[in-house]
């Protein structure tokens, strides 16, 4: 195609793209590359700013099935010459004036765009980019060529210069529509905006994109990125002539809050209390990635929070994993500071301004989940009375008392939802819960027998109590289960650690407290209190512990900190090697560490324990009443005593039944401690001869 208007006279404006040194790097290719749903979204927001209610997007893709180029057109208001060159290229003009964030567009729409750097979008994925904008249909036509651009001289220059090729200015639009060259993939779009005589066609080719851009995904990210492309009947969205609607976006809701429409919310600002609206989807089956779940926060229609994000909120994965929120929340791009990031993915919440967003996100995205897993609860009441039935038939060997079969089904409603809704993955669960079958059912069980105790009644209390009895049987069972397992692993961990093996004792005993006593079963690890003593030690509120030589090289001591959940009480552990002896001195840190919880805390009980190989006579006569002084072989051999004894009593109060697995599991689990030691108790206690002599074939 010709260079038109060649005669033109000096008084023609001269086009030039003025950019600071690498900025088009940095802004164009770097912060859009290879994301060409970014780049289109982009274009998107500025023929939103130019007042288009049409904007055509093709995608066009070579024989073989890899992305050619890209077009985004509109019928927006366009540009003349003097907006060419005074805004278009000018790279970093802002669209808003300073002072007024709510500045509109001629038709009164909110602004998107505001940093002015949208333009340089499209050389995220394309080495040539061509601009042609109509105006009174009179069409100027630019090519910009990302090599020449990056290639030219600027050295010394405060900024760089690039004359684009100009290959129609000024034109009259049917003029360019008869030119002979004209692409065929352009004249099409020209034809659109000729029917108002204004618009703006973005064409950007010699892409740098390995994989095909598919259209069905593009029609889904734009509704997704942008509400007004669903809201609005005034701005409709088409991908190779497929307008964007909810069918493309959305999938099918398993529950939507609220059902239709979007719910209201006050919220306070830097500018006011200002309202959001927002709405949440589960959807019933997770087909997306997992980066398509979350909360998008959008600003004037635009995204300003990408997905996922889910306001911090951390555990509830599969659940989160079917959310889909949208919340509208115009006045975050109504303030002075522009805290959305420059690709449009993610807000500063660092900055005080959202304190109190944030905070309400991380409020409802609770609610929200908590709504959608009762719903599950209950449909999964339904789903697992069918699934036990189902793997019970298969596994006839995993035999149930006909008083527990009942109850899995409620019990696993408690679980499945967590399992998401793979069929499979519930069947596992039902079968592994019927191998492990442990406290909750008899429990359940429990309390309704003492439910109907309480309505005394003499003739049937004799009936509930034999009741009772039955059912504490499997209670009983598989905690001497987990009692007899408990004792084998207290044998190999005694062997362990009195050979002096190395073992990562810390990593032990937060994960398994009930080792140093039965009651600090209920005790949970709190890495908040060892930061607390780690502040206050940093400030000098206490000397920092210097090592002594009897710990070995030169190691810190390992501490673990404990509470229990009602924070009344506190634990600190110090753990030494079954190798050393603890000599006098070296108790200082864990009893200043004692003493600095509990002025922290008065209202809590604050102890210590001090675990090691010995203790030497000197700090024996020294020791703190706050402080318990036990050495590795005497709490090993405490515990397994006290769980023997435990085991023992449960065994003893069970009348078994001998198909029952959980009755061979006690030694084989238990392993040749608990078989020697359930022998030997057994010749002076009668119940447990008769369990004996039922695992016989296993001793």
């Amino acid at each position: 195609m010709s260079n038109t208007n060649e005669s033109a006279s000096s008084q023609q404006p001269k086009y030039v793209l003025r950019f600071s040194h690498n900025i088009i790097e940095h802004l164009g290719l770097k912060l859009y590359q290879n994301k060409p749903t970014n780049v289109i979204a982009e274009l998107v927001s500025n023929s939103w700013d130019a007042d288009a209610n049409n904007i055509w997007i093709n995608l066009i893709t070579n024989t073989d099935g890899s992305p050619k180029s890209i077009i985004v057109a509109d019928d927006g208001r366009g540009m003349d010459q003097t907006a060419l060159v005074q805004k278009y290229l000018v790279v970093g003009k802002a669209k808003r004036a300073k002072g007024n964030p709510n500045e509109t567009s001629i038709d009164g729409r909110m602004l998107m765009g505001r940093k002015g750097i949208g333009k340089l979008a499209p050389f995220g994925v394309a080495q040539i980019v061509e601009l042609i904008t109509v105006q009174n249909n009179k069409a100027t036509w630019l090519k910009f060529d990302y090599q020449k651009m990056t290639a030219a001289d600027h050295e010394g220059a405060s900024l760089a210069e690039y004359e684009p090729e100009v290959i129609a200015d000024n034109k009259e639009i049917a003029s360019l529509l008869s030119e002979a060259s004209l692409a065929e993939i352009i004249k099409p779009l020209l034809n659109n905006i000729a029917g108002t005589g204004r618009g703006t066609i973005i064409w950007a080719h010699h892409l740098t994109l390995r994989r095909p851009i598919s259209p069905s995904a593009m029609l889904e990210s734009l509704g997704r990125r942008f509400t007004v492309t669903l809201a609005r009947p005034d701005f409709k969205v088409k991908v190779n002539d497929t307008e964007v609607t909810e069918k493309h976006v959305f999938p099918e809701w398993e529950i939507r809050i609220p059902d239709s429409g979007s719910l209201k919310a006050t919220v306070e600002t830097p500018i006011g209390n200002k309202e959001i609206s927002y709405w949440v989807g589960f959807v019933k089956e997770a087909t997306w990635s997992h980066d398509q779940a979350g909360v998008g926060i959008y600003a004037h229609g635009k995204i300003a929070q990408d997905r996922p994000f889910f306001f911090g909120n951390k555990g509830n994965e599969i659940f989160t994993r079917y959310l889909y929120a949208v919340v509208e929340a115009d006045w975050i791009d109504e303030l002075e500071n522009d805290a959305i990031s420059t690709d449009r993915t993610s807000i500063d919440w660092d900055n005080d301004d959202f304190t109190k967003l944030h905070e309400w996100g991380s409020l409802n995205i609770r609610g929200w989940i908590q709504v959608y897993t009762a719903h599950r609860k209950a449909v999964a009441k339904t789903e697992n009375i069918e699934i036990v039935t189902q793997v019970l038939k298969k596994n006839e060997n995993l035999g149930l008392r006909e008083s527990e079969k009942d109850h899995l089904a409620d019990l696993l409603a408690e679980v499945t939802p967590r399992l998401g809704k793979e069929e499979a993955n519930k069947e596992k669960l039902v079968e592994a819960t019927v191998k492990a079958w442990v406290h909750e059912p008899a429990r359940k069980l429990i309390k309704k027998l003492w439910e109907e105790a309480a309505e005394f009644d003499a003739d049937k209390f004799s009936i509930i109590v034999g009741k009772l009895s039955e059912q504490l049987i499997p209670e009983s069972l598989s905690l001497a289960v987990v009692f007899s397992q408990r004792v084998y692993a207290l044998t190999q961990l005694h062997n362990h650690i009195m050979l002096g093996k190395e073992t990562q004792l810390q990593a032990l005993i937060e994960q398994f407290p009930w080792i140093l006593k039965n009651d600090y079963e209920k005790y949970i690890p709190r890495n908040s209190l060892k930061t607390i003593c780690d502040e206050a030690e940093a400030s000098g509120i206490f000397p920092r512990r210097t090592t002594h030589p009897l710990d070995g090289a030169a190691t810190q001591p390992d501490f673990v900190f404990f509470e229990d959940a009602n924070q009344n009480n506190m634990v600190i552990v110090e753990l030494k090697g079954p190798e050393i002896t603890a000599s006098y001195g070296q108790d200082e840190q864990l009893n200043s560490y004692v003493r600095y919880l509990q002025s922290r805390f008065p209202g809590s009980n604050v102890n210590g324990i001090l675990v090691s190989g010995n203790f030497d006579e000197v700090l024996y006569k020294t020791a703190s009443v706050a402080v318990e002084y036990v050495r590795w072989e005497d709490v090993l051999k405490r515990s397994r005593r006290d769980h023997m004894e435990l085991l023992a009593a449960l065994l003893a109060g069970s009348e078994t039944d001998k198909q029952d697995a959980r009755v061979q599991q006690i030694c084989q689990l238990g392993g040749k401690p608990v078989e020697e030691f359930l022998i030997a108790m057994s010749q002076h206690t009668p119940q447990l001869a008769l369990i004996m002599d039922k695992l016989s074939p296993q001793k």
